[in-house]
């Protein structure tokens, strides 16, 4: 039997693909998230692509030698990542993800348009004790 060798390396873009999913396979609560939304890339557009676009040096992979099967990604500097998100990552994605019709304060109707309402909104990743750290 061959010994498989795992290593953790940083992202590339030919990981994208692997990254996605992994992210779709474990985004219902550890589980499978694979046909929850009306695209299964709903959730890695929202917590896996915004990282590994705006922050790749931040993004690592674990690879099993064929491809990514794992990965850890972040950012320094969750502000200015809010930030960069609605200004780059929102409007690379906008014909996918329009913004919420302005209106009346409704909650949103069903679980795809809960995880739009989070894309629009990313200044929620900055909580007020981080600045502290």
């Amino acid at each position: 039997m061959a010994e498989t060798t795992t290593v953790i390396r940083p992202y590339r873009e030919t990981d994208h693909a692997a990254v996605y999913d992994v992210c779709v396979r474990t985004a219902d609560a550890g589980g499978d998230a694979r046909g929850k939304y009306h695209s299964d890339d709903l959730m890695p557009d929202l917590f896996a692509g915004p990282y590994v676009f705006l922050e790749p040096e931040f993004a690592f992979v674990l690879d099993d030698g064929q491809r990514a099967v794992g990965y850890v990604i972040g950012t320094p500097d969750t502000a200015a990542f809010a930030r960069a998100y609605r200004e780059r990552w929102i409007p690379r994605l906008a014909d996918r993800y329009p913004p919420p019709i302005p209106g009346p304060p409704d909650p949103p109707g069903n679980p795809d348009e809960e995880m739009i309402a989070l894309h629009h909104r990313p200044e929620r990743l900055v909580w007020p004790g981080l600045r502290q750290a």
